[in-house]
């Protein structure tokens, strides 16, 4: 890449996050439903059709800004596994403690968990339903960095299969579940998972 191109690739880059900033600041003053295109153009000085090539579509827009959240927590995340090298069951502690107390005073999250579910451009689905943008997301990045912090831990199912994907996943659904349907306080949660990370990795303790 030459230094024009490079140049390009900044200013697009800039204008990308621009955009998503702006669409995140309607959603959580107003409600997604309150975000359209012209408004997004307004607010940051371009024309609509910049956002239509530069993201594509309001539903495109939408992934955009879920996945960009998504890879934001998935940056603690990775900093409370990498602090526990040595100790999976309480680097997945730290993380789901991290990710609650986050996700609690995230206005964007909470704009989407408090909305009005069920309408026609409600971004729950996103988060909690759909599994590209961060349910399969998470699992991949998490399960990558547990191989890395932890090469001889071998985890098989009944069948000898390696099982460390679908453990990875048991953990961030329970936590999407907490996140998005909160029962509990935050400490019950992460006991809840650290039982069950330590169940499955040590089996059950005896009484």
């Amino acid at each position: 890449m030459n230094a024009q191109q490079g140049f390009h690739a900044r200013v697009r880059s800039l204008l990308r996050d621009q955009l998503l900033d702006a669409a995140t600041e309607i959603t959580c003053d107003r409600g997604w439903d309150a975000v359209t295109m012209s408004r997004v153009a307004t607010r940051v000085g371009v024309s609509r059709q910049s956002i239509y090539n530069e993201i594509g579509s309001k539903d495109a827009l939408a992934e955009a800004i879920i996945t960009r959240e998504t890879d934001r927590f998935l940056t603690g995340v990775a900093e409370r596994l990498a602090a526990h090298p040595g100790d999976l069951p309480a680097g997945l502690s730290a993380a789901v403690e991290y990710t609650l107390r986050e996700a609690a005073d995230n206005p964007l999250i909470k704009a989407i968990v408090s909305a009005a579910h069920g309408a026609a451009d409600d971004l729950l689905p996103l988060l909690a339903v759909r599994p590209e943008p961060v349910l399969e997301r998470a699992v991949a990045a998490i399960a990558e960095q547990v191989r890395v912090l932890h090469p001889d831990l071998h985890i098989t199912d009944a069948n000898g299969a390696d099982a460390l994907v679908s453990l990875v996943e048991v953990f961030v659904r329970l936590t999407l579940s907490h996140l998005v349907q909160p029962s509990a306080p935050i400490e019950y949660a992460v006991g809840q998972i650290r039982w069950i990370m330590d169940t499955a990795l040590h089996g059950p303790t005896a009484p």
